[in-house]
Formats: C-alpha cells, sequence, structure tokens
C-alpha cells in the first residue's frame, strides 16, 4: 500500500514530456540536476565538480552531458569571470523550458 506523502517537503518538479525527448541517462540526470538547482528565472550556477559529486558521474561526463544539452537547446551556458582580478567563476546555466 502507498503512504502517504508530504508534499511540503523539499521536492522539485520535473515536466512529463522529459519522457518524450529520449536524454541519454547522462543528460536526464545532469538536466534534472540543474533544474533542482535554478532558481525562478530558470538560472543556476553550480560548479561541474558539484555537479559531478550530485551526479555521481565523472567530470567528462558532465562536460559531455553539458556540451549536449547546449546544443540541443536544453540549456544555455554563459562564461563568467570575477569582474575584480578576471578568473573564471563557475558558468551559469539557463534550463529551457520542455
Amino acid at each position: 500500500m502507498y503512504k502517504n506523502v508530504d508534499f511540503n517537503g523539499n521536492y522539485f518538479l520535473l515536466p512529463n514530456n522529459i519522457f518524450k525527448e529520449k536524454m541519454k541517462p547522462r543528460e536526464f540526470i545532469v538536466y534534472s540536476y540543474l533544474k533542482r538547482c535554478a532558481d525562478q528565472k530558470y538560472q543556476c550556477f553550480p560548479s561541474r565538480k558539484n555537479i559531478s559529486e550530485n551526479c555521481c558521474i565523472s567530470l567528462p561526463t558532465v562536460d559531455i552531458a553539458l556540451n549536449n544539452l547546449e546544443n540541443s537547446g536544453y540549456i544555455m551556458i554563459t562564461h563568467r569571470r570575477d569582474c575584480n582580478n578576471g578568473n573564471m567563476l563557475s558558468h551559469l546555466y539557463t534550463v529551457q523550458k520542455i
């Protein structure tokens, strides 16, 4: 029997249509993680290392997934630099609606 589910807790939503997109598992998990991290403007900026650790995939796999998601139009990646010293910051990801 199903237990009563408390929907007041910590969760995020994915559209049902995501399953029609036929994403590979690595793209699915990275897209889902970015969607989970995104704010009301659909933007987030987790580090590649953070994505890797939370999705339990390697950094090269993260890079492949991000590249494929961007090329397929599921996300937009904005490269950012620190205004004070020019050092690279984590990328800004804008998650596109499906």
